[in-house]
């Protein structure tokens, strides 16, 4: 299967934004999220049952990967996109989140 692909999604300042639905991560490719906001006001939110891995990333920073427990509630996480961000071919500028198909996920980017 195809992983999913995930859209940034912009919420205004003293406005609202109506979410799309989540995406499921695919069970074997899991899902690209867009990432070209800024670090610390992008947010991802991960619902559902089960465990997330968000890759790391193919720059300097991408050390490690960081596992991430969903809840049914959400789970939220902030990333630094030096190491998590891909830096070059066809996913260039998105993160790469696997882990179980009961797995959902929302990104969001306060502007």
């Amino acid at each position: 299967m195809a992983a999913a692909e995930v859209t940034l999604q912009k919420a205004v300042l003293n406005g609202g934004v109506a979410l799309t639905a989540a995406k499921a991560l695919d069970g074997t490719d899991g899902a690209y999220v867009e990432f070209d906001g800024q670090d610390t006001k992008t947010i991802l939110i991960l619902t559902g049952e089960g465990k997330a891995t968000i890759k790391a990333g193919d720059g300097i920073q991408g050390m490690a990967d960081l596992e991430v427990d969903a809840s049914e509630n959400g789970t939220a996480v902030e990333l630094d996109s030096g190491a998590f961000k891909i830096t070059q071919g066809e996913h260039k500028g998105k993160v790469h989140i696997t882990g179980a198909a009961t797995v959902t996920v929302q990104a969001i980017l306060l502007v």
